[in-house]
């Protein structure tokens, strides 16, 4: 897939595109086939066109703006000479911190780029790195600036301009102040050996964070809905169901859109998406949606909101879904009900978690602690589980849960499932000296125990941690996930250090996993669901 408005010049020399940010040009998942290069062959194949592409230029994946292929091989040896010659004329703009830059200059350095992929400022070796600049606007320390380079090194404008103390907005990597993106654009490439110059807009999110420190939803809501449609490309006919879009991470903040089948649900947690709510609800209709369920996001007690308010049962644009709609990610298939509440019965950001937990469970024994409907039980029963417990303290959604087994062509009376306060049930199974293999835990930020106690993942997950490893067996793992905005996920890294000597167990390994696909990092990293896995020596 991909969006013909992002084509600047396609024509028998070359195809010039404005990158989207958030895409590889190339190299990217192999199994998935999303890098840049990959999607544009794909394209010029269903023209039913030749799909050469001579790679010349490299952009940061967070980076956007003009990329120019070429098209014919024996362009590829001049446009190479002006390129690695330093006589292509590359203009870009940045949006960066101002400690009080001169209004032009030149920045020279001696970049290094070291092991971890971070490149430094070295005093001595490394190579020389050249670019002149230019302010274009100053406001508040924030500034637009123009970036001519006259070397093209690995991150070369990203860390001169932090050398300088005037750091690219949303460059966690070399100390950007906060933004929805990195700030970086690449607005013209200008080639002497094909005497051409290509130019593409310039992301209205830069001069608006210059203006104000902070970006909200664009006005050009269809063109940014469409970006984040082309970057789950891969996942098109794959799944039926995943998250069209993850607010900041898709430069939409308050705005997250689940796709189910041919419905979509449009969450929305801020007075602006929500006053946008119908204009963003229409523009997914034009998308290729058929029906869009609205849920209002209120920061608030989950059991004080109204539910017919928050959750209104009928579409605000299209057409309905059937009650209970069932959709297919991979070969598990779950039921789903998109007009009943604030959750539909499946949480999709959970794709690539049901994915590993069903490559983990073969033989062994599951727990599915805060199970819901069930969605990771099924994945480990599919997954050739030997028994899988699901516990939580809903019996409606254990019935779903056991529906959606039969759905997969599981029998449930294989398994079992507790209706119980997950808190109270492991403490007794730990003083049982029960075993796993496997256990999933993903509580609900806040939730209720029992008439007189809740959940609180500030105050409790550590608790709950500690005995879910407790059960471990020797090597098992344990899946840990939260989506706990404020929970950093190197904080709940250190939650489950801390759990794993309260247990007494021995971790031989923590590792962090990484943001789904369709679950882009906000500017504060993974947004919002953070995930761990924890093994067993």
């Amino acid at each position: 897939m991909w969006l013909d408005d992002r084509v600047v010049a396609c024509d028998g020399d070359v195809l010039v595109v404005d990158k989207p940010r958030g895409i590889v040009v190339h190299g990217g998942d192999e199994a998935r086939a999303d890098d840049l290069v990959t999607r544009l062959r794909g394209w010029l194949r269903a023209r039913g066109e030749p799909d050469y592409l001579g790679v010349h230029q490299r952009l940061d994946k967070e980076a956007s703006g003009v990329l120019l292929f070429t098209r014919r091989r024996e362009l590829n040896a001049p446009v190479a000479r002006d390129m690695e010659g330093h006589l292509a004329r590359r203009t870009y703009l940045a949006a960066v911190s101002d400690p009080g830059l001169a209004r032009s200059g030149v920045l020279e350095h001696q970049l290094s780029h070291e092991k971890g992929g971070v490149t430094r400022v070295v005093s001595r070796g490394g190579q020389r790195s050249v670019a002149r600049y230019r302010v274009l606007r100053s406001e508040h320390g924030r500034a637009l600036v123009e970036l001519l380079p006259e070397t093209g090194r690995t991150h070369q404008l990203r860390a001169q301009l932090a050398a300088v103390r005037a750091p690219i907005a949303g460059d966690r990597l070399y100390g950007g102040a906060r933004a929805n993106r990195l700030m970086l654009h690449a607005r013209a490439l200008e080639l002497p050996a094909l005497r051409r110059r290509f130019e593409c807009p310039v992301p209205e999110s830069l001069s608006i964070w210059v203006a104000r420190g902070e970006v909200g939803l664009p006005g050009a809501l269809g063109a940014a809905l469409a970006d984040a449609l082309c970057l789950r490309a891969s996942l098109l006919g794959a799944t039926a169901a995943y998250r069209w879009v993850n607010g900041p991470g898709d430069e939409l903040p308050g705005v997250v859109v689940d796709r189910y089948g041919d419905h979509v649900v449009l969450a929305v947690s801020s007075d602006e998406a929500a006053a946008r709510a119908n204009e963003i609800a229409e523009a997914l209709l034009t998308l290729g949606a058929h029906g869009v369920y609205l849920k209002l996001r209120e920061r608030a007690d989950q059991r004080q909101v109204d539910r017919e308010k928050n959750a209104p049962p009928l579409p605000i644009a299209g057409t309905p879904a059937e009650p209970e709609l069932v959709v297919s990610e991979g070969e598990l298939r779950f039921p789903v009900r998109l007009a009943e509440g604030l959750s539909t019965g499946l949480f999709v950001d959970q794709r690539d978690n049901r994915d590993l937990v069903r490559r983990l469970s073969g033989g062994r024994r599951v727990l599915n602690l805060f199970s819901y409907t069930c969605s990771f039980s099924v994945a480990a029963a599919r997954g050739g589980a030997r028994e899988v417990v699901s516990v939580d303290l809903s019996r409606p959604a254990l019935e779903r849960g056991r529906a959606a087994f039969a759905e997969n062509g599981l029998d449930p009376a294989e398994h079992r499932f507790h209706q119980e306060d997950c808190v109270a049930w492991l403490g007794r199974m730990r003083r049982r000296k029960e075993r796993f293999g496997v256990v999933i835990l993903d509580p609900p930020s806040f939730g209720t125990r029992s008439k007189r106690a809740t959940f609180d993942v500030d105050r409790d997950y550590g608790r709950v941690a500690a005995d879910a490893l407790a059960l471990l067996e020797p090597g098992g793992r344990l899946l840990a996930v939260t989506n706990h905005r404020k929970t950093s996920r190197e904080r709940l890294r250190r939650t489950l250090h801390e759990a794993a000597r309260a247990a007494g167990v021995e971790v031989r390994q923590l590792k962090d996993l990484a943001s789904p696909l369709d679950c882009p990092d906000g500017p504060d990293g993974p947004e919002p669901m953070k995930s761990v896995l924890v093994t067993l020596v």
